[in-house]
């Protein structure tokens, strides 16, 4: 990658700098109390949402937050090398300013839903879940959120304002209910915002014969089914009690199971031996977030890159790029611009080989960056999943 090395470039890379810290410390935060599962009790939402649409938010983020963002800013102006190198934002901001910029970060990325908003869904109207069905160690059931239990959305679409971020949190007003699939006792997964929300795109491609890789408690497939414009949507399965739980609860519910083949089998394995062009849409989606799903997104774009004639899409591949491969490119400007080594989020060990390797790959890609837009260019989603699929195809 040829850069233009100009005093411009270099303002620009810094400031970027900045925004990347301050980015990653209150996601961290955000994301920090959503895993422990924050709660903002006895607070009437719906009554405060007449004053306005961002007061319970606001409320919210005070209750919630306001000690973390205290301390955070404290330790940020005061920790030095220990909490390097998101300290170094103290040689851009004081510690009140640092607050408020936090402050401001967790307003712009919480946001309040009413139960509806997931119930209203095609999904619920037509596919009911009541009380507990188990096949093997697979069991299906229904959850609840309660009012102000903090839970992380799906974040869709790179913007320049903000081109570091990777979570969004949100709560609901009221008591939500959704259907789950749990096993060994633990969440695989649930019908939720963030798995409505992450399907939108995807499900908009769908059309003619889909195939899809994962099945879950089937929302994709019954979504993609009652397109007019699907023809069919075969699915590979690896675990037979989900196959058999889905068939006895739920396929028998779907409008359009007529449309529906499934088939048990390893992703890992069909993808090597599905013929090109036998269907016209793919879509992924048999991990479960984003600490067990980046080898298993990357294997699988590996065996999908000899396609030219089915289109492929993969669950959350946003959500990678957000997390992994856009800090990578941050750390690799850093470098080349700043001619500073900094190391990437703490993404564990496997993660971060993978990104030495990505980042090896951009310094050889023939790529230039001469002007401040060439660097959002390069940072916007589209263009970095491009660049993703490319050194999974050449380099994994």
């Amino acid at each position: 990658m040829k850069i233009k090395n100009s005093t411009a470039m270099k303002e620009r890379v810094l400031d970027l700098w900045k925004t990347y810290l301050l980015s990653v410390t209150a996601q961290d935060m955000l994301l920090g109390e959503v895993a422990d599962h924050l709660y903002v009790g006895d607070v009437d939402f719906k009554k405060l949402s007449a004053k306005g649409k961002r007061a319970p938010v606001s409320s919210y983020v005070d209750i919630g937050f306001s000690d973390d963002i205290g301390e955070m800013a404290y330790e940020l102006s005061h920790g030095g090398e220990d909490l390097a190198p998101y300290s170094e934002l103290s040689r851009f901001m004081k510690e009140e300013e640092i607050g408020d910029a936090l402050y401001d970060y967790l307003l712009s990325h919480i946001t309040m839903h009413k139960a509806a908003d997931i119930q209203d869904n095609p999904y619920y109207k037509k596919v009911k879940v009541e009380g507990k069905t188990r096949e093997g160690h697979i069991t299906l059931s229904v959850n609840d959120y309660l009012p102000g239990e903090l839970i992380q959305t799906y974040h869709d679409g790179f913007q320049r304002e903000d081109p570091f971020a990777y979570g969004e949190g949100a709560f609901f007003d009221s008591r939500a209910l959704f259907p789950v699939l749990l096993e060994n006792g633990a969440v695989w997964m649930s019908v939720v915002l963030s798995e409505i929300e992450s399907m939108k795109e995807p499900l908009k491609r769908a059309g003619g014969k889909v195939i899809t890789y994962g099945l879950g408690l089937g929302y994709y497939t019954f979504m993609a089914s009652e397109k007019e414009d699907v023809e069919s949507v075969t699915v590979v399965e690896l675990n037979p009690y989900m196959i058999s739980l889905f068939k006895k609860k739920l396929l028998p519910q779907f409008p359009h199971r007529e449309k529906v083949h499934i088939i048990e089998g390893n992703a890992l394995t069909y993808i090597m031996t599905q013929e090109d062009g036998a269907f016209d849409y793919g879509f992924s989606d048999f991990w479960g977030g984003l600490s067990d799903g980046l080898p298993l997104y990357l294997s699988f774009a590996k065996g999908c890159a000899r396609f030219r004639h089915t289109m492929h899409d993969y669950w959350i591949e946003n959500a990678f790029i957000d997390y992994y491969f856009r800090p990578a490119v941050m750390i690799y400007l850093m470098e080349k611009v700043l001619g500073r080594k900094e190391k990437p989020l703490d993404q564990g060990k496997k993660a971060a080989k993978i990104l030495r390797k990505f980042i090896s790959f951009l310094d050889k890609e023939p790529f230039a960056l001469e002007r401040e837009e060439d660097i959002y260019y390069l940072l916007d989603t589209k263009t970095l999943a491009a660049l993703v699929r490319k050194f999974v195809a050449e380099c994994l």
